[in-house]
């Protein structure tokens, strides 16, 4: 399959078979992850392919019940809709977890002289920075999702739900200044769901000739 296939024909699958992934496929995977540009060649990722069934349904536990605890300080029976999106993965039998590491903005010594001028402090770092670690794992998690594309895979790249993201770090070992910045499911793929519509061209470009 070329690029343009690949691209074409990838999008969200979050039912899959229990057919297993074997290694060579996720070091293919990976390895085109690796290839992403990043900030400095810093390449601030790290990738816990996660093939242990009792650790994917702990994750899958840890997830539910602190979806439950949470959202019951607003309603006394928890919607579905907030439950089951953050457990896609619960049937794949490999889950990514995408960790990032922050970009040293504090070695760029122009930047610091910025940073003081301006005040910054709290996102706006990040904002004026770049989101340079978060840019770079973004890019090598698109080489990661086409590539299990056209491997024959099926993918769905999830954010890390907010509310459990301290008690799966923990329960991963995740340790500073590591962390999670999403969840990557791949696996056979057990439907064939509708590719959702996409704003045209004309709606999301603009010249300036």
């Amino acid at each position: 399959m070329n690029l343009t296939e690949a691209i074409e024909r990838r999008h969200s699958i979050r039912r899959f078979t229990a057919d297993p992934v074997p290694h060579e496929d996720i070091e293919k995977m990976v390895c085109a992850a690796s290839l992403a540009p990043s900030g400095g060649n810093y390449q601030p990722w790290h990738f816990l392919a996660i093939r242990n069934l009792d650790c994917r349904d702990g994750m899958v536990r840890i997830i539910h019940d602190e979806c439950i605890a949470f959202f019951r300080r607003f309603y006394k029976e928890v919607p579905k809709r907030y439950i089951l999106p953050s457990l896609v993965f619960s049937t794949a039998p490999l889950v990514f977890v995408v960790l990032v590491t922050p970009f040293p903005l504090e070695k760029d010594t122009c930047f610091s002289s910025f940073r003081k001028q301006k005040d910054l402090c709290g996102r706006n770092i990040d904002r004026y920075g770049g989101f340079v670690s978060v840019q770079s794992v973004a890019a090598a998690i698109e080489n990661l999702l086409l590539t299990a594309c056209d491997l024959g895979y099926g993918s769905c790249w999830l954010r890390v739900p907010y509310y459990a993201k301290d008690h799966v770090e923990e329960f991963l070992e995740v340790e500073k200044p590591w962390e999670m910045l999403a969840l990557i499911p791949v696996g056979i793929p057990d439907q064939n769901p509708l590719r959702p519509s996409r704003k045209p061209v004309e709606k999301i470009l603009t010249y300036i000739d």
